[in-house]
């Protein structure tokens, strides 16, 4: 248990703040003596650029900036959610802890109570990402959902007061910590839609030569959710380097097991392509790539990832030639390589089956 000052650094705005009060209540909570501050970082910068950026929290601008006030010394920790995070991280800097996961998965707001099943044709669907977008063209064909660009504080206010949409779908985590909790109308579980790599999770950051902050963080690191967030944004890396395609990941660690849930939809709906791994936790990094070059082993995976890149479709060489067939399937499992499906399966009972009979229900 610790004692002494800490300083955690954020930039200004409700939902920063709301993060960072939230990693400062579980620091208290594990170091009842330690006094916690916090310190906001002015951007001297417009925010054109962020405002044109697809992100939860923070733009890949502002964490850079952040990360070089935590590397200048300015304060002791940093907290980002994983989501956003940018890696490789600067030199001298290291994820201290990943605390315990909230949601991972995805909620809709909706102020008239209505959940999606429900939304008449037609309706208007905020969406943060590409992955939504993908998601819902394809449950909800009649539906129409509108990329909203600027972070999910932007977003809400889309909806709630400049009524751009007519109903909004962002991180279930991310609604809680902006208190709208009761216009929450449904959660979409894994079963319906994948999360985004790292969504419910949050990175402490801290600089590698700070043994006491470095410590003091160590004591709420929660080893099953930095396994399950290695793996995912490894998956992500390994595809994209951003938000802007439309990749789902969901990994589920045990206590010495893991099991990782990946996918590449069209972003027009035609078609999820999906695999899975399971294996060791401490493998969770090389999980997440294998599970990605899996899919990127799988055609229409690459025609997927093709047409994020032509919004308005794909050439008419591509999307036509006799090379690339259009696919039917709503969903597809990718086929493993015979001998990966040989070493996850074996030849009896897979040693990971009875951790995962059923997905983690204690989020």
């Amino acid at each position: 248990m610790s004692s002494g000052t800490y300083t955690l650094g954020t930039l200004d705005g409700r939902l920063n703040r709301a993060q960072t009060l939230l990693v400062i209540e579980r620091l208290r909570a594990a170091h009842p003596r330690a006094i916690f501050d916090m310190v906001t970082v002015s951007d001297p910068r417009t925010n054109r650029q962020s405002a044109s950026e697809l992100y939860c929290a923070n733009s890949a601008a502002e964490i850079e900036l952040l990360l070089s006030h935590l590397l200048d010394g300015e304060f002791q920790l940093l907290d980002v959610a994983a989501e956003d995070i940018v890696r490789p991280l600067p030199n001298g800097l290291v994820v201290a802890a990943v605390p315990e996961r909230n949601t991972p998965f995805d909620a809709l707001l909706h102020k008239g109570g209505c959940i999606a099943d429900d939304l008449e044709d037609g309706t208007r669907v905020g969406v943060l990402s590409r992955r939504s977008m993908a998601q819902i063209h394809q449950l909800w064909p009649l539906l129409k959902p509108k990329l909203l660009y600027g972070g999910a504080v932007e977003a809400l206010d889309a909806y709630l007061q400049d009524e751009a949409v007519d109903c909004l779908v962002m991180p279930a985590a991310i609604a809680e910590r902006l208190g709208v909790q009761d216009i929450v109308t449904e959660i979409f579980f894994p079963e319906m839609t994948l999360p985004g790599a790292g969504q419910g999770l949050i990175a402490i950051i801290a600089r590698a030569g700070d043994a006491e902050a470095l410590a003091m963080a160590g004591a709420v690191d929660s080893p099953q959710s930095r396994a399950e967030m290695t793996a995912e944004l490894a998956f992500r890396e390994r595809i994209c380097s951003d938000q802007d395609c439309p990749l789902g990941v969901l990994a589920q660690a045990g206590e010495d097991s893991l099991i990782i849930t990946g996918a590449v939809g069209s972003l027009h709906g035609h078609s999820m392509n999906q695999a899975v791994l399971r294996g060791p936790s401490s493998e969770a990094a090389a999980l997440g790539v294998r599970l990605a070059e899996q899919l990127l082993l799988n055609t229409a995976s690459l025609i997927d990832l093709l047409e994020a890149d032509f919004p308005e479709g794909l050439p008419v060489e591509l999307d036509e030639g006799a090379a690339t067939p259009q696919q039917n399937d709503d969903l597809r499992e990718a086929s493993l390589p015979e001998e990966l499906d040989e070493e996850i399966r074996g030849d009896g009972d897979d040693p990971y089956d009875d951790d995962y009979v059923e997905p983690r229900d204690d989020y």
